[in-house]
Formats: C-alpha cells, structure tokens, sequence
C-alpha cells in the first residue's frame, strides 16, 4: 500500500527536506519531562485506571517447545510517548576491573570481584553523558534490562510487582542503597558465569543490602533456570523452574502455594513466613512450612488481568478467558506456580496452563503482539532461546518499540563483540511543548503534549520503530500496512536463519522503507 500523506505525524511542507534539523520550539513551552512523568506515575498509584509499568515476561519449559528449547522473556513497558529511548549493545569483558567500586542509579553501591564478563545488555540511553534516569554523570548503565554474558547466562529483569503496604511496614524496602530491578543484570551478568551463582549472588544482596522494590527476575543457562520474586525489602522466594512448567507474569505475583521444605526446587528467605505473620498477611500452613506467596505478600491490579486473559487465550483454543478478567475471577493454581498438589503432597513445581499445541518461537513472539501485551507503550522486548551448552545454542531474539510493528532479530550473544549501529545509536532526549509546534518533525502524545523528534532520530532503530507506531496509531490501514510488512520480515529472517548484524540492519532499512511510504 502507497500512502504518501503528511497527516500522520504532522510534518509541515516547510521542513519536510530537513526534518533531521533540531526543533526550535517556545522555551516557555518546554516540558520538564523527569518531573512529568513522575506527576504520572503517582497520579498512576492513587488513581490506578490503568498500570503504568505493564511488562509481561513468559517461560516455557523445554519439554513444551517443538524444538526442544528453553524460552524465557519479557516485554518491556513504560510512557513510550514521552521518550525513553533504548540502547542494545554488546559489552566488552574487563570494563568493570577486579575491585573496582560501581554506584548505580540509586544510590546501590558494587564492589567487583573479578573482571566483569562481557555480555549484551538493553538500557536506556545515556550516549549524551547524563544519565536519563538519575541525571547523573557519573560512570554507570542506567536500566539494564536484560542479557546474555559470555558464560552462557542469561537474565531477564525489570518485571514490577506489587507488594502490601502491611508488608512493606514490617519489612521496608532500602530505597536509599537496595539494589534497584534495572541493576540486577548489570550485577549479574559481570559477576555470575551460571543460573546457581546468579541466584546465589542475587538473593545474597537482598538479604543483606535488600531490594529497593519489588519485581521478579528470571536467570537461566543451558543446565537450569531460576525465576525469584522479591515483595519487601530483604525477602523472596524463588522457584527452580522445569522442563514441563509454563507461565506468564503480567506484573502479577505467580508464585503461589509452595512447600519450603523442598529446598531442591525452591530458595526462600528465612523469615518469609515469619515476616507475613507479623504483617497479619500470612496464608498457608505456618507449621508445615508451606506459604501461599501472593496472597501473602501481593497488593494485586485487576488491571493486569487483561493481559493474563489474553496470554490464556491465546496459549490455549479451549480458553475462554474474558477480556475484562479480574483478580477475583480466576483461581491462583490456574496460572500460578505451587509444587503443592490438591491432595497436599510435595511435587515438581507446575501451573495450571496447558498449551494446546508445542509451542514455537514464533509463538513466544506473537504472545507479545497480541494487544493488550502489546500496545504503544511498548520500549523493548527480549526472548532467550536456550537449546544447549554451545556458543551458538543460545539465541537472544529483541525487538525495539511495539512488537507489532517491529521484528525480532535474532542475535547469537556469547558469540556477539559488535551490535548494528542503529541498535546502539544514542540521540538527545525528545522535547515536548503544550502547543502544537509551528514547524518541524513532531508528534501527539497521549498526555496532551506534543513531542519533538530529536536530531539524528533516523539513525536511531528505537526512533525509526517509534515513528512506525505513532503511524499505525493513527491510521487502521496504516497499521495493518506496517504489522503485516513486519510479519512478512519475520518470516524471511527465520526462513533464511539470518543472525546478528545482518538480520537487524535488514530490519532497519525495512522499516526506513515503510517510513519512506508515509512521507518520512
């Protein structure tokens, strides 16, 4: 479909030839975009229409997939529309040296114990030296969100959950020096060379350091996989996830009534238990060491169960969850991890979702597509595809903006030293004024603002796979236009097993391609 209208993005004739020139818009219009979004998130607390953090992760077990492969990951979410743009790159091993002191965004304080490893990593972009998330300067990785590193282990971070107030008041998160979800996998992925020592390491810190908030992670290698979530400032729970589990986490606690004794499947903090008694939360079996984690522990959003629905539905045919779905309305062992059965005995971990079919790649990569997983809040997804112990068994799959109407490239981590530049490429945060700029490149935002592409946007795949969306949002044959050239592309890259470099920068120039269609 040819479409050459302007209407889109409100491109004005007047700099349609130089649309990479930098916006010079009204000081006193310009938007002090840290202090807004943080005016959002909290109006986001109190008023909760809808989450503002809604990343969604996934695991299958290996005995699910039609390749016999372990797949695990997350979709990344937050306000796309007032700019967090997203760096992909390849970290060199020794940039953290044996000793060295690392401080984090928030006040988490590192000292390396050996050359860190290399690794790949997503983080939010601080190419201009001043950290997006802390406006620091000093030298750090502001939000990595997930990765592989040389050894072979791969963590997927950045999953918020939501803990009770009564909770959090018996045990407090350190938010002055815990370490904070976005700088797990920086720690790590330098420090840890397997799942174990990854988990050992990470439930360490929280017992002594503690958490600055609550969320989930998943760490994995070619020999086991761990998934732990953390719903207080120093207690956690941890499963040893199998080859016959399958779960998705929508910003919900999924572990549900699990058996503490059985310390070969399941890690947990000493006083998890004696912590939920004495916020007067605890369900379970005090006794007989069993606790039922999330409701323990969680504060849950019925929002979120709009995207648990649409996970079910599309995992399974015979599913026929509905779109409106609440807290109340579906049973915790029908999504939720237990190694309790309904007769009490001890068991492998399990969830009550079977698929109805051996599950894909593809199939882990349309589970994110589906709206509302999908949606234009969309940063970053990543899915690990572990097949083995070999340099080349594992595959890291990412996809900048919305997954709809980008590809997942596949790139082969412990064998990756460079990464395709637009992946990498860093510009200057976007601009934003309250009125609709007289020139230049710019867009509507959902808040009511107008947001001013930065120079150099089109060097950029996380601006280019932006400027897609802002299109498709606008216009329904636009975005069946876009969504299906991105399909189509998908499956070249699998047909022709493209990898690395070759497979992104063909991606690029796809989407520069359709930009190119709608007068971009």
């Amino acid at each position: 479909m040819k479409n050459n209208s302007k209407i889109y993005l409100g491109i004005s004739s007047k700099t349609n030839s130089k649309i990479n020139s930098k916006i010079n818009s009204k000081t006193d219009l310009k938007i002090n975009i840290k202090k807004f979004l943080t005016v959002l998130a909290v109006l986001a607390v109190f008023l909760n229409p809808v989450r503002a953090f809604a990343c969604t992760e996934i695991y299958i077990g290996s005995h699910l997939t039609d390749d016999g492969s372990t797949v695990f990951g997350r979709l990344e979410e937050y306000y796309s529309d007032m700019g967090m743009p997203k760096l992909f790159d390849a970290v060199p091993s020794g940039v953290h040296k044996a000793g060295e002191k690392y401080l984090g965004c928030y006040g988490f304080k590192w000292t390396f114990t050996h050359d860190s490893y290399s690794y790949t990593a997503f983080c939010d972009d601080n190419s201009q030296g001043v950290c997006p998330d802390c406006e620091g300067t000093h030298e750090h990785t502001p939000y990595q969100a997930a990765g592989t590193n040389e050894k072979g282990l791969s963590v997927s971070a950045t999953e918020t959950l939501e803990s009770k107030e009564s909770i959090v008041s018996v045990d407090p998160f350190n938010t002055e020096s815990g370490i904070e979800e976005a700088e797990i996998p920086t720690i790590l992925l330098s420090e840890a060379a397997t799942a174990r020592e990854a988990m050992e390491l990470l439930t360490e810190i929280l017992s002594t350091t503690g958490g600055c908030s609550a969320g989930s992670v998943i760490v994995g290698d070619a020999e086991e996989t761990w998934y732990i979530e953390s719903l207080s400032g120093t207690q956690y729970a941890a499963v040893k996830l199998n080859e016959d589990l399958l779960f998705v986490c929508p910003n919900i606690s999924i572990i549900g009534l699990v058996d503490l004794d059985d310390t070969e499947n399941i890690l947990a903090s000493d006083k998890l238990i004696e912590t939920a008694v004495r916020a007067g939360t605890f369900k379970g079996d005090a006794d007989a060491r069993i606790i039922d984690l999330a409701a323990s522990y969680e504060d849950p959003y019925d929002s979120n169960y709009s995207r648990l629905s649409a996970a079910l539905n599309f995992l399974s045919s015979e599913a026929a969850w509905p779109a409106n779905m609440k807290a109340g309305d579906i049973d915790s062992r029908d999504f939720r991890i237990s190694n309790v059965d309904a007769k009490g005995n001890t068991v492998l971990p399990y969830t009550g979702i079977v698929a109805d079919r051996k599950l894909s790649i593809r199939d882990a990569m349309e589970l994110f597509r589906r709206p509302p997983i999908s949606r234009h809040r969309s940063l970053e997804t990543h899915l690990f595809q572990i097949k083995g112990a070999g340099k080349d068994d594992t595959v890291e799959w990412i996809s900048m903006g919305d997954p709809l109407y980008s590809a997942f490239v596949p790139y082969l981590p412990m064998l990756t030293t460079d990464v395709s530049a637009p992946y990498r490429a860093g510009t200057e945060m976007p601009e934003y004024a309250e009125e609709k700029p007289a020139e230049g490149l710019y867009y509507a935002t959902e808040y009511g603002l107008w947001g001013i592409y930065p120079e150099g946007w089109h060097n950029s795949f996380y601006w280019v796979s932006t400027a897609l969306e802002h299109i498709a949002r606008k216009d329904k044959s636009a975005a069946r236009h876009i969504a299906g050239s991105m399909s189509a592309l998908q499956d070249e890259i699998c047909r022709k097993q493209m990898t690395g470099n070759a497979a992104a920068e063909k991606a690029y120039q796809t989407a520069l391609e359709l930009l190119k269609e709608y007068g971009m």
